[in-house]
């Protein structure tokens, strides 16, 4: 049961109504690039005149509009012509800034203009370099982390960004919410740089949704744009959840024995596209052009060296590659083989162990701090027995009980651990033999410097997941089944050798006698049909030209996510998706029906909208109308409007600025956050920042990384250890690929009594003012004192409580009749925690539908940028409420407001 209807587009006709110098070289770039000279479409031209006179440009068009040249060729020409000086680029996703660097690129070979790219983490010469290029790309996201970073950091910024002429924002749709509200203070903070110097920057939004918030960011007219597309059949077919799958399948198939060349599929989910692709390719890969699987490819270490021994490769190349790979291996201690022996220098050892210290007697002293404020609590109990700082305690009790003053037991402390490295430091043995895994040699060197022996076996515990082994010490065998990328040849060897070995390898690849595997890269189980995955949860390294291998073959299949809806210019002749939200599917509905007719699309849609667009069926639409209805019953995305707090903590950060920063905080807007700002500062709350996230995450062993409510639900205590950033809960030995087939195990949620302990600051809101409470366990102090004075009701708005602390996790067992919520740790028995949140107790809340209903009539429900711990309704009993944390800064206390709005009431003095 499905209905069909084709979708016609009028595309758009040339106009070389432009200045001539514009025109000219536009023809040039169409040239080089595709061999033949177009001319401008008409929205490109009425783009090329505006800016050619100075004017800004909202461009509203979608995909294969030739949005990005309608900017950048004016703005080429007049940085040739020496009009202007510099132009900064921004695009939201990585993705498309490095896809949209090869227009800019073939754009500044023909005018000789040099591009530079900002990016996080960047030194302070390398930030210098880019800045002084003529042409900038960037993310918001990578100038929003200059501005953060600190003092030297935003001055340079400052002054590069002030020389800056015009601005471009690409797809700019897809900044919503409080990202949107993010980018307006990055925008007004360059505004302002630049009008200090009497300069006026410009800002062109390129777009394929106009919103009236996109509209306040410029003063242009919008130019409307069409794309060059051909009619498009479009096939609605109703589909359940548990099918999905394989109605993708056998669109697919059909798509292929009709002959189809090029097959999109786009799945809501990595891990379904994941799915599908391990399910369905088969691993021949030899249709796969060479050039690919040079690129793609992996081999054995122990394969690779004997097919280049076999084909009289010189001694010193194969010697060269065999020391750079044992040199560069990631083996830590903890992965070597059992019973294998290696030598551990006392150096590297001592360097480990005292860094280790370090951080875990930091925890130490704040919890003897915290204790002095909260004597009801015992030290272990504030360090919720993580066993080494609770053993570092262990070694110095007597001495800390002696003390009767805070200052004197920190000091105590800070004593131990430099005694204790200075011991480590004099241990006799030099190197130290040990074998794995226990490492006995280890936790002996440790007790002999004087260390308790539970300490010592903590400690090394420790040392083995962060201390790099020696590879030309492990097992030849093991060495040898090491898997190589191909492609990481190019630095492996010395640039004179690498045709060499590459042309070597070829023959190899060709003659099938190297055999190789290609982890993304297959063929569609029984054709000849190339299969090609690409997600976002996939490493950057990973992803980076499977496009490009998609759009070079003949024909293939492309199973992906929405990592495909903006970024690469490619193109496809089927397009099989599933039901999305509306701007993300027409962003898909792009990609077909570029070069050709006979383009179709299949989508797999919910009963709902299939009888939403039943009135449809057997029509013929214009593009345009099309559109509009998909808009219109597709689901739509919810976003918070706004936040005080969001604002309040951009005062916070404009404040590093100088005049700058008074002038901006001097606007009505940044003047209603001061006192929440003051507050802020005063309490000492670290809020987190960022354009769009600002969830810590947990990080996998391919680079991915993820939200710790979603990767919780597979991994176990036992394969998470603790994080090495602060912008990670914890780290997980696990590569994503793993996880795909293995169902959920576990339900995660906020455990709610030691977050409660753990709170550290109270918000609330009294007469259209913000006040902030700031003590130790404050949440369970305030509840407590609630509950006695008040009575619980679904109109008491006392009972919304916003608090701001670590927020620690536990987990349900999926399956079991009665469930009992146990505490998330790491492997050494540390609590896993999300540190510095905000987050939003609604207290009384324990029924799942009534709950649903509050936040729906209250305006809140599904908001992009906060997660619901809906968990919590499936353990045996709720006796507290909902918990609701935020994914970006502000969130909750937006959702706190609007709750308090709907209750009728604000919380009295």
């Amino acid at each position: 049961m499905s209905f069909t209807v084709l979708v016609t587009n009028q595309p758009p006709t040339g106009d070389d109504n432009v200045p001539q110098s514009l025109l000219d070289l536009f023809h040039r770039y169409t040239s080089v690039t595709s061999g033949r000279v177009f001319s401008p479409y008409q929205h490109q031209a009425q783009a090329f005149r505006t800016l050619d006179k100075d004017g800004e440009v909202f461009l509203v068009a979608g995909t294969a509009a030739g949005k990005t040249l309608a900017v950048a060729v004016p703005l080429f020409a007049k940085l040739q012509a020496g009009r202007i000086r510099k132009i900064l680029l921004m695009y939201p996703t990585i993705a498309l800034m490095e896809d949209q660097r090869r227009v800019m690129e073939g754009l500044a070979e023909i005018t000789g203009l040099r591009i530079g790219q900002l990016q996080g983490g960047m030194s302070r010469s390398k930030l210098i370099t880019a800045l002084n290029h003529p042409v900038i790309l960037a993310t918001p996201d990578e100038v929003y982390w200059f501005f953060r970073k600190n003092v030297k950091y935003s001055g340079l910024l400052i002054y590069g960004l002030a020389l800056v002429d015009e601005f471009v924002l690409d797809e700019a749709h897809l900044f919503n919410g409080l990202m949107l509200r993010n980018f307006e203070h990055l925008w007004q903070r360059i505004k302002t740089l630049t009008d200090s110097l009497g300069r006026s920057p410009k800002l062109h939004i390129l777009t394929a949704t106009p919103t009236e918030a996109l509209k306040r960011l410029n003063q242009a007219e919008p130019v409307l744009g069409k794309s060059k597309c051909q009619d498009v059949s479009v096939e609605f077919r109703p589909s359940g959840r548990f099918d999905r799958g394989d109605q993708m399948v056998a669109a697919v198939s059909s798509a292929l024995t009709a002959g189809q060349k090029k097959v999109l599929v786009v799945c809501n989910s990595a891990r379904m596209a994941h799915q599908l692709f391990e399910q369905y390719k088969a691993a021949n890969t030899s249709i796969i052009p060479v050039e690919h699987r040079l690129r793609f490819g992996r081999v054995k270490l122990g394969d690779l060296l004997t097919w280049l021994g076999k084909m009289d490769a010189a001694d010193e190349l194969i010697e060269q590659l065999n020391t750079h790979f044992f040199r560069e291996d990631g083996v830590v201690l903890a992965d070597i083989p059992d019973d294998t022996t290696v030598t551990v220098p006392l150096q590297d050892m001592t360097a480990h162990i005292a860094e280790i210290l370090e951080q875990q007697c930091w925890r130490v002293k704040c919890v003897l701090w915290e204790q002095s404020q909260r004597p009801g609590e015992t030290w272990e109990s504030l360090l919720k027995n993580s066993p080494l700082p609770c053993r570092i305690i262990a070694a110095v009790r007597k001495h800390l009980e002696n003390a009767s003053e805070v200052e004197r037991r920190q000091t105590i402390v800070d004593e131990w651990l430099t005694d204790t490295v200075e011991r480590l430091s004099n241990i006799a043995d030099d190197p130290i033999r040990c074998k794995a895994p226990a490492f006995t040699a280890l936790v002996e060197a440790c007790t002999s410097a004087g260390l308790d022996e539970r300490l010592a076996l903590s400690l090394v515990k420790r040392l083995a997941f962060m201390m790099k082994a020696d590879p030309t010490k492990l097992p030849l065998r093991r060495l040898s089944d090491r898997l190589v990328n191909l492609r990481w040849l190019d630095w492996a060897v010395d640039k004179d050798k690498v045709k060499e070995v590459y042309a070597l390898i070829r023959i190899g690849l060709e003659s099938g006698e190297l055999e190789a595997e290609y982890r993304h890269v297959g063929l569609w189980r029984k054709t000849d049909v190339p299969v090609i995955v690409y997600s976002g949860s996939m490493a950057k390294q990973a992803r980076e030209g499977l496009l490009n291998v998609f759009a070079d073959l003949h024909r293939a299949v492309l199973i992906s996510t929405s990592a495909v809806e903006v970024g690469v210019d490619f193109q496809a002749d089927t397009l099989i998706t599933e039901e999305c939200e509306g701007n993300g599917f027409l962003q898909r509905f792009g990609r077909v029906g570029r070069h050709g007719q006979g383009s179709q699309v299949v989508v797999l849609v919910s009963g709902d909208t299939y009888a939403g667009l039943g009135n449809f069926e057997g029509a013929t639409i214009s593009r345009e109308d099309f559109s509009s209805s998909i808009l219109a019953v597709f689901p739509r995305r919810n976003y918070a409007p706004g936040s005080q707090v969001l604002n309040a903590s951009h005062y916070l950060v404009n404040e590093q600025l100088g005049r700058i920063g008074e002038k901006l905080n001097a606007r009505p807007d940044m003047e209603q956050a001061k006192p929440i700002a003051e507050q802020l500062r005063t309490t000492d709350i670290r809020l987190g920042y960022g354009l769009r996230s600002t969830m810590p995450q947990i990080a996998l062993r391919d680079g991915v990384s993820k939200d710790p409510f979603y990767l919780l639900r597979y991994v176990d205590n036992e394969d998470l250890r603790p994080a090495d950033s602060p912008f990670d809960v914890a780290r997980a030995r696990t590569w994503f690929t793993s996880l795909i087939f293995q169902p959920a195990r576990f339900g995660v949620t906020v455990d709610l009594d030691e977050t409660l302990k753990a709170s550290q600051h109270l918000f609330m809101l009294s007469r259209g003012q913000v006040r902030v409470y700031a003590r130790p366990g404050i949440g369970g102090y305030h509840l407590y004192n609630l509950q006695r004075q008040f009575s619980w009701s679904q109109r008491q708005a006392l009972y919304f409580v916003l608090l701001h602390g670590d927020v620690y996790l536990s987990r349900i067992e999926l399956g079991l009749e009665m469930p009992t919520p146990e505490a998330v740790t790491d492997a050494e028995g540390n609590p896993l925690f999300i540190p510095n949140q905000t987050y939003l107790v609604l207290w009384g809340w324990t029924d799942n539908q009534m709950t649903q209903e509050l936040l729906h009539n209250a305006g809140v429900a599904d908001w992009e940028e906060l997660i619901y711990d809906w968990e919590r309704f499936k353990q045996s009993g709720n006796p507290y409420g909902m918990v609701i944390l935020e994914k970006t800064t502000g969130a909750c206390f937006a959702a706190y407001k609007e709750l308090l709005d709907y209750v009728g009431r604000q919380i009295p003095s």
